[in-house]
């Protein structure tokens, strides 16, 4: 390894959710023998600002008005505590990496790379405006509000750092598209946590849980999110003809919408809420699983992101069925993982039953699965591929 860095790294998430993209990082890179600073906004703090050690990692809460998915990087409040406290900090750093290009992530940046001649990383990691998220999981009122100014912030200041990491292929394209050089692009997906999510007996989590080993179970994980679950149930109500007893495990708390759906289409009984759960319980819940179901329709949000949750499929060590969308696409005709369902409530009832009537060939995708979660996807793995990009762009920017 080169010489150890200092890394000041800014995100718009909250401190409570485990294991995210900049957490993630952050941890791997003080395990690689770095120095990371994190500063994130608080889970519930209005005011003041508490530091703490997180698995080696120096994390900064910073406090923020607003709530719920608003606490997400545009409370001026938090911008203005950000500011102060970089205004005390002297680093030393290398470098500031910034988790998306929010107000409270990028001008607190900007200026701290301003005043001590820093070199700006930013990451992209979902598509949010133009047709992206703002368009599936935020209300009218905050699309006609917001719209302009989410795609604003999310495209204006990526040429002015010297390098962007992004989650998807196709943001590394939009990101050409601005004018970033492709040199100055470092395509980092999603990475697995193999050590935690581990391929447990599915006898023995269903004991846990206290799920019968009987019936046939799929899995479906999202702490708020469920997007496109439409289809799943559809394809639930089909499977359900042939097994009866079928559930699916839907792990956070889903939208009312969710459940009258599954009583539209008659499989109320075979849906399995878990709502919000401890993040230690996860594994052994999502361990009841058969299979996984990731539904992936053909819109501008799903080309342009990696879903996380296919990295947890992956560790468990069981198959998913999913679309051919994206880098959903080439991950599933690049190994074999899972099967690739048409967007049709039959073609992907039939992927269903498939894998639950050949154990055989779910326990070789599944088996598949797990091998590329820890010789691929590992975050220990991909944190070289972060460490290297970092040299690259302070080389090239000393010189």
């Amino acid at each position: 390894m080169a010489r150890t860095l200092n890394i000041l790294m800014i995100s718009h998430q909250r401190r409570l959710k485990s294991h995210t993209r900049s957490q993630a990082m952050a941890k791997y890179l003080v395990q690689r023998g770095h120095k990371v600073s994190l500063m994130v906004i608080a889970d519930y703090r209005k005011v003041g600002i508490v530091e703490s050690d997180w698995d080696g990692v120096h994390t900064i809460e910073t406090p923020d008005l607003l709530w719920g998915r608003l606490r997400s990087g545009w409370d001026l409040w938090n911008l203005l505590n950000r500011m102060a406290y970089l205004s005390r900090d002297k680093g030393p750093y290398d470098l500031v990496h910034c988790f998306e290009t929010r107000p409270v992530t990028i001008y607190p940046a900007l200026l701290y790379c301003r005043r001590y001649k820093l070199p700006l990383v930013t990451d992209w990691n979902d598509w949010w405006g133009r047709g992206g998220l703002i368009d599936e999981v935020r209300p009218r009122w905050y699309r006609l509000l917001f719209g302009g100014l989410e795609t604003y912030y999310e495209e204006a200041f990526r040429k002015r750092g010297v390098g962007v990491t992004v989650i998807s292929t196709a943001l590394a394209r939009r990101a050409i598209g601005l004018g970033v050089p492709a040199e100055r692009i470092c395509h980092l997906p999603g990475g697995t946590f193999p050590d935690f999510f581990l391929p447990r007996q599915k006898a023995v989590c269903r004991k846990r849980i206290g799920l019968p080993l009987s019936i046939p179970i799929l899995g479906f994980s999202s702490a708020d999110s469920h997007l496109d679950l439409k289809i799943v149930l559809q394809a639930l109500s089909i499977v359900a003809e042939r097994y009866p007893a079928v559930k699916i495990i839907i792990t956070g708390k889903p939208a009312k919408s969710i459940i009258e759906l599954s009583k539209a289409h008659g499989v109320a009984g075979n849906i399995h809420l878990t709502g919000f759960l401890p993040y230690k319980e996860l594994p052994w819940v999502l361990g009841c699983a058969d299979l996984f179901v990731l539904p992936f329709p053909d819109k501008v949000y799903n080309v342009g992101r990696w879903p996380n949750k296919v990295c947890d499929y992956m560790s468990l060590g069981r198959p998913t069925v999913s679309n051919p969308v994206g880098d959903i696409k080439t991950l599933f005709e690049s190994y074999e993982i899972g099967l690739l369902a048409h967007w049709d409530p039959a073609d992907f009832a039939k992927k269903i039953i498939t894998l639950i009537e050949h154990p055989e060939i779910a326990g070789k995708l599944g088996d598949n699965a797990r091998d590329l979660a820890i010789t691929v996807y590992d975050w220990k793995l991909l944190i070289r591929k972060l460490e290297e990009f970092y040299y690259l762009l302070l080389c090239t920017t000393q010189n």
